[in-house]
């Protein structure tokens, strides 16, 4: 299912990876995305521009891999490859979204 041009597979990726924007070897999201060569440090910081814009508008935080999204920055699976590189605190080494047993 498709909510605002965005998959719900993506979404639920993002709220999986909770708040934790680094990896373990303290990574931001954006500079995985650049890392990986999904995008260019321009693109990651016209992301950050819109970012800053839509708050300073009144506007609720957006997470910076969704708004990459909206922007065509990025597609669903390049940004679930990101957030798997991204590990929650208390998480063992794995796809960094569930503990492993």
């Amino acid at each position: 299912m498709r909510r605002n041009g965005v998959s719900s597979k993506a979404d639920r990726e993002m709220r999986r990876s909770g708040s934790q924007s680094k990896n373990s070897g303290g990574e931001l999201f954006g500079q995985i995305a650049v890392r990986k060569g999904f995008v260019s440090q321009r693109d990651v910081d016209e992301a950050l521009a819109r970012q800053k814009e839509l708050e300073s508008n009144g506007r609720p935080h957006r997470l910076i891999g969704m708004i990459m999204l909206e922007m065509g920055l990025l597609g669903t699976t390049e940004l679930i490859e990101i957030l798997r590189d991204i590990r929650t605190p208390g998480v063992p080494a794995g796809d960094g979204l569930r503990p492993q047993r």
